[in-house]
């Protein structure tokens, strides 16, 4: 090990006392810890139009009860922020409207700023169980992954509710057919607050959304002794988008682009319809292409027009023609993606929370799939390969376990401890 490597472990040391031979992110949380009632309020992005009250909704075997809230505000402090970083407060409207304590008031004349109120759409309260230890104050002696410990277990009991709202969601839909509501995921409602002993938290469920800025990246200088240099990160620059083309893109592609959107979204049901959508369309695009080396171009469409509705023979045929490198789990992973397409088409299947896995797993190998039918290695090193690809993805946010029995939702540790 380096010699600077040595230092840093010492100073960590040092601060936090001896490091572990071994330990596994929760192992902060102490998961014997009581139970104890946790409120989570989570603002609809639309208006639920119905007067406050509470509702009895049963999911999964357990009943929860949601309140629908008053009219609610959120204050800002100094400026307001999509990560509600800078929220200084929460709560019910009043007609007189939000005064601060005379402490907070003090302050804010000190540092000479204002606060803003914003009023909230839909807000919904649930009860929840939590365990004490996931709001414990930390101290300096704390490492840093204490915190980011804390954060994981508050937006993974969030999101674990996400379904309990969505039933009262579709309830509402069914009795008014109200055009605006819709099924929420951690895209529609990234931020929850949640109230636990007197205290008040905020839980980000996106990574992404938790971002007031565009990422920066540290560049190492040019000249020697000069010091780095940030910039906010591109993908692209204008120049290239003006001579770059939608025409262009590969039949089918415009589908893959809107998979990866909406796993990161959370519309599972829709990423897969669209994968599947992508594959079929490049693989017709890709048997036009095989017959055109035999046939006039009519000809080979014509052809081709032939199999629109038998896509085992048309995938016959091209693997026939093109004798691709693809192997047979290959095309049997996509045929199981497309036996869950035809439930959902035909059978009304809407994946959950729960199958967001099951979901990815078909978004990708699909994706690869459609790269190997397309054979463009410059393509395929577009959509998987680059700096920050996966920078702010909810499947990059460590998230705990969550169960339902009777009483509700509990969390527990993401690794179980071996038996000895």
């Amino acid at each position: 090990m380096s010699a600077p490597a040595n230092q840093i472990l010492a100073a960590m040391s040092e601060r936090y006392g001896p490091i572990p031979k071994s330990f596994a992110f929760g192992d902060g949380i102490d998961w014997s810890s009581p139970l104890a009632e946790t409120r989570l309020y989570v603002e609809l992005p639309f208006w639920l139009m119905t007067p406050p009250g509470t509702v009895s909704v049963e999911w999964s075997g357990a009943k929860f009860a949601v309140d629908i809230c008053s009219a609610w505000i959120e204050v800002f402090g100094g400026q307001v922020t999509d990560s509600r970083a800078s929220v200084i407060h929460h709560g019910p409207w009043r007609p007189e409207g939000w005064q601060p304590s005379e402490p907070i008031a003090a302050e804010f004349a000190r540092l000479q700023m204002q606060w803003l109120q914003r009023p909230c759409k839909a807000v919904l309260r649930l009860t929840a169980r939590a365990h004490s230890s996931a709001f414990r104050e930390l101290d300096e002696t704390e490492p840093p992954r204490a915190r980011a410990e804390q954060e994981a277990y508050w937006a993974s009991l969030c999101e674990a509710h996400v379904p309990v709202v969505n039933e009262l969601i579709q309830r509402y839909r069914l009795a008014t057919y109200d055009y605006f509501a819709y099924e929420v995921s951690a895209w529609d409602v990234p931020v929850w607050y949640l109230k636990h002993a007197d205290a008040g938290y905020r839980a980000v469920l996106l990574p992404y959304q938790e971002w007031d800025a565009k990422p920066v990246i540290v560049e190492q200088p040019e000249t020697p002794g000069s010091p780095p240099k940030a910039r906010q990160f591109e993908w692209t620059r204008p120049d290239a988008l003006a001579v770059a083309s939608s025409g262009d893109a590969t039949p089918g592609e415009f589908d893959l682009l809107d998979a990866r959107s909406l796993m990161e979204r959370g519309d599972y049901t829709g990423a897969v319809r669209r994968t599947v959508t992508a594959v079929e369309a490049v693989l017709r695009w890709a048997l036009v292409r095989e017959l055109e080396k035999k046939y006039p171009p009519e000809e080979a469409e014509d052809r081709t027009a032939r199999t629109d509705n038998d896509f085992p023979g048309r995938l016959a045929q091209w693997r026939k023609l093109a004798q691709p490198q693809i192997s047979q789990q290959e095309f049997d992973e996509f045929q199981a993606t497309r036996e869950i397409r035809h439930e959902i088409v035909h059978r009304g299947r809407r994946l959950t929370h729960q199958e967001r896995g099951r979901a990815q797993r078909a978004v990708d190998t699909g994706r690869w799939l459609y790269n190997k039918i397309e054979g463009s290695a410059e393509r395929a090193q577009l959509r998987d390969y680059g700096v920050l690809k996966s920078a702010g993805r909810v499947a990059m946010a460590l998230r705990f376990p969550a169960t339902v029995d009777f009483d509700g939702i509990i969390l527990g540790p993401a690794f179980q401890p071996q038996s000895p």
